[in-house]
This record gives structure tokens, C-alpha cells and sequence, in this order.
């Protein structure tokens, strides 16, 4: 019977009519990394280099203590070699250069394995500043686009795992919002605090916050239904899949108008290229010609996507049904970012509150720093900026949901004001105090 519902499922995803997709994913992918990778260029120093807000040798030196000689299993990265200003810096360079290789289609393979060790690197030792979803979900593709890209046709267990992962990361999208048991999900007026709760809004979300109400729960509900009734067509045949991804594709493209979330939106519309088959592409290129690859390959990739693609199937089930087996094995190959959990906005803020950071030389006369893209003037016009992330910009927004005094990040950052550290003071946009750094600050919230 299983052998039976494979031959079901390969005869529906025919890996052979999707080889321009498995050619065209990488080189796409190599776009995410241009913007992933280099951002840092203008932001790791500030961040977590030597005179950062957490620096990278600090972080690791406490791992050593703490796990010893296995320190690397749970922090897995190059900079355990070095991880000094140079390091950093080098080796976000070099990811940025290979990013460009990978789009120009040299030795794809290598530039994928050396894209997901660089990443992984730097996603490892950047705490707080690199706990998004999206950095484990370029990880995770990464890892199914080196194995597509091993050979011409796409490996049948790898295709399966492959499409699993995107069915898994559009259902749970939805499912979370729901089991969160949010009352303005299930009323489906979520959306319409969205546009003014969101991390970094954009100038079109403050036109469609304008909207009716009708409006902002019509567009509630299309999302649910994108979420979770349209994934299942991804078992489909090539017209329905051709329809998933117009479903996909346009939600991205609409929350990506109306916000700005890194490189996510980008990602996930790239990666719903695998649901294009070789007659929906081929006027971009001619389909390569078919070659068999050898035993050994494909016994491999096989064992390799069999794992993921039950893998996949145990982390969907296991949200549901949670089990404390299956929770030690995720939390074990989580440092690697194999099989991720996803899910955003399970509980959505109904209130913005943005938080103002001020500095005084006699504490009666008070200046307030100013930040890139975060929200602070009311006369500023708020900017597009996606698929760049400002990373401190974006991760000020978590601070009211915390006690302040718990976030070591947030009072290192303030130390480096005082102290006007030149690495951190780049990554604001206006220092009121140029020449010598205040000697008081204050913080508090404002509620917009």
C-alpha cells in the first residue's frame, strides 16, 4: 500500500516536468543571499563585533564554559576559529560575493553548501539579533535546493520532502493563528491592526489601514483560505499547482506592499517556483537534457530526502500532538535548522507602542536619538526598505512586550551610547551629541 501511494504521489509531482524550476531555485536563492548576507556588511560590527552591542567572542566564550568541547553541536559556526572585527566582516564579504556566483549559475552546489556554512555561521552567534523565522527557513531551503540541485531530475524522495516543506510552512502559518486562539483572528479583524501594530510599516500600509472594516476582513479570511485550503493543491496536477502558486505568490506579493519583512516575502515567493512545471517556464530557457545519474547518487539523495520528507511529516504532527521523543530530536537538529518550526503572528498586537530613547548633558535640556527606519517622527514619512532589515530598528520593537531591564541587549546598547561607541552610533541615523556622549539617558514608552 505505501509502495502504491509513492507511485500515487510521483505520478501527481512528475519530478521530470519540473527540471527548469529545480535550474531556476538556486539562482533566485542567490538573490536572498545578496540582501541576507549583505546587509551585514553595514551592521555586524555594530552588532556583534568586538565593540558591538553583543559581541560574537563574548557569546562564545560562555558557550565554551558552559558545553565544553560541544560547544560547536550547539552553536555551530566558523567564527569558533576566529572572531575578531576582520573575521566578520571577511566572511560576510565572501558570503556576499558567492551569493553573486550563485546567481550567475557557477557551480551551483558548492556556492549552496558555502552559502548555508557561511549563514549558518553568522545566524549561529547573532542571539538576538537573528531569531527570525526567515533566517532557519533560507537555511532550510538551502539544505533541499543543494540536494535538487545534485542532479537533473529532481530526486523523488528529495522532490517529496521538497514540497512537503512548502505545504508545511503555508499550513502552519495559518493553523497557529487559529490555535492561538487570538479573538481578533477569529473575528478577522487582525489585519486591520496589523498595518499600524506591524514592526516597520510601510507608507501604503497607512492608505489601506484607511479602509473599511468589510475590507480588512475580506482580506482576513482569503488569507486563511491561502493558508490553509490551498496548500493541498500542491498535490496536485500541474494546472492546480500553476494555481497554488498565483494564490501564494499574490499574498506575498500583498503583505510585501503593505509591510516589511526582511527578505521573507521574497523567499517564499522564490521558493513556490518548484509548484512551476518546465511548460509554464520554458519560455525562459530550454529544458536541460536528461541525464541518469549513477546509483550511489541516487541511493543516496534518496536515504537523505526519505529522512527529511518523514522528518517533515513528524514536525507537522507533532505541533499537534506533541510528543517529548520527537521534541528532544527537533530541539537536537534545531542548531542546524533542518526541520524548523513556523508559524508568525499567532497573537496579534492590537497597540503600537514605540519606545524613545533621549540623552541630556544637565538633565533639564533632553535630545532624542533617531533611528533609520523605526517609526519616531511624526512628520517622517515611513520608508520601503524590504528585503533589507535594519536589525536593530526591527528588534527595538520587541522591548514593550519585556521588562526592559531583562533584555541584556537593550542595556548594552544604552552602555554604548554613554560611552558612544563609534560601531554602534552607525547603525542609528541621527546622535545628538556628535562630540561627547551624554552623560544622562531615559527611555519610555509612547503609544500610538
Amino acid at each position: 500500500m505505501v509502495y502504491n501511494d509513492l507511485k500515487r504521489i510521483e505520478a501527481m509531482l512528475d519530478p521530470e516536468s519540473y527540471t527548469l524550476a529545480v535550474q531556476l531555485l538556486p539562482r533566485l536563492l542567490g538573490f536572498i543571499y545578496f540582501f541576507a548576507i549583505g546587509a551585514f556588511i553595514f551592521q555586524i560590527r555594530g552588532l556583534i563585533g568586538s565593540n558591538g552591542i553583543l559581541p560574537v567572542t563574548d557569546y562564545l566564550n560562555m558557550v565554551h564554559r558552559h558545553y565544553r568541547q560541544k560547544g560547536f553541536f550547539y552553536v555551530p559556526s566558523l567564527f569558533w576559529i576566529h572572531s575578531s572585527n576582520a573575521a566578520l566582516l571577511g566572511l560576510t564579504i565572501a558570503g556576499t560575493a558567492l551569493s553573486v556566483f550563485l546567481m550567475a549559475g557557477y557551480y551551483v552546489p558548492l556556492m549552496l553548501l558555502l552559502l548555508y556554512i557561511i549563514y549558518l555561521s553568522i545566524v549561529s552567534v547573532g542571539q538576538n539579533f537573528l531569531s527570525f523565522g526567515w533566517e532557519g527557513f533560507l537555511l532550510e531551503v538551502t539544505v533541499h535546493a543543494f540536494l535538487l540541485s545534485l542532479t537533473i531530475v529532481p530526486n523523488m524522495m528529495v522532490w517529496i520532502s521538497v514540497n512537503l516543506l512548502l505545504f508545511r510552512f503555508h499550513f502552519q502559518a495559518g493553523a497557529v493563528k487559529l490555535q492561538s486562539r487570538d479573538p481578533s483572528w477569529r473575528n478577522l479583524t487582525a489585519i486591520a491592526f496589523h498595518y499600524e501594530s506591524q514592526p516597520l510599516p510601510n507608507t501604503i500600509a497607512w492608505y489601506i489601514y484607511k479602509l473599511p472594516q468589510w475590507f480588512h476582513k475580506l482580506s482576513t479570511f482569503l488569507m486563511f483560505a491561502v493558508e490553509l485550503a490551498v496548500p493541498f493543491g500542491i498535490f496536485g496536477t500541474e494546472e492546480i499547482r500553476f494555481a497554488v502558486f498565483c494564490a501564494f505568490a499574490g499574498l506575498q506579493f500583498f503583505i510585501w506592499a503593505t509591510g516589511n519583512f526582511s527578505f521573507l516575502n521574497h523567499l517564499t515567493a522564490i521558493f513556490c517556483v518548484i509548484l512551476l512545471s518546465n511548460s509554464y517556464l520554458s519560455f525562459l530557457m530550454n529544458p536541460p537534457p536528461l541525464v541518469l545519474s549513477s546509483l550511489w547518487l541516487e541511493g543516496g539523495l534518496s536515504l537523505a530526502g526519505g529522512i527529511l520528507a518523514i522528518l517533515q511529516i513528524l514536525r507537522l504532527g507533532s505541533y499537534y500532538l506533541p510528543n517529548r521523543f520527537l521534541e528532544r530530536l527537533f530541539s537536537s537538529l534545531s542548531p542546524f535548522y533542518l526541520v524548523n518550526r513556523y508559524g508568525i503572528f499567532a497573537v496579534m498586537t492590537t497597540t503600537r507602542f514605540e519606545i524613545v530613547i533621549e540623552g541630556s548633558e544637565d538633565g533639564h535640556s533632553w535630545e532624542e536619538y533617531l533611528f533609520y527606519y523605526k517609526p519616531s517622527e511624526i512628520t517622517r514619512r515611513p520608508r520601503r526598505i524590504s528585503p533589507y532589515q535594519p536589525r536593530l530598528d526591527w528588534q527595538v520593537w520587541f522591548l514593550p512586550f519585556a521588562s526592559y531591564y531583562s533584555e541584556r541587549w537593550f542595556q548594552s546598547f544604552l552602555y554604548h551610547l554613554l560611552k558612544g561607541t563609534p560601531d554602534v552610533l552607525k547603525l542609528l541615523r541621527h546622535n545628538p551629541f556628535p562630540q561627547d556622549p551624554p552623560k544622562i539617558y531615559k527611555g519610555f514608552n509612547v503609544c500610538l
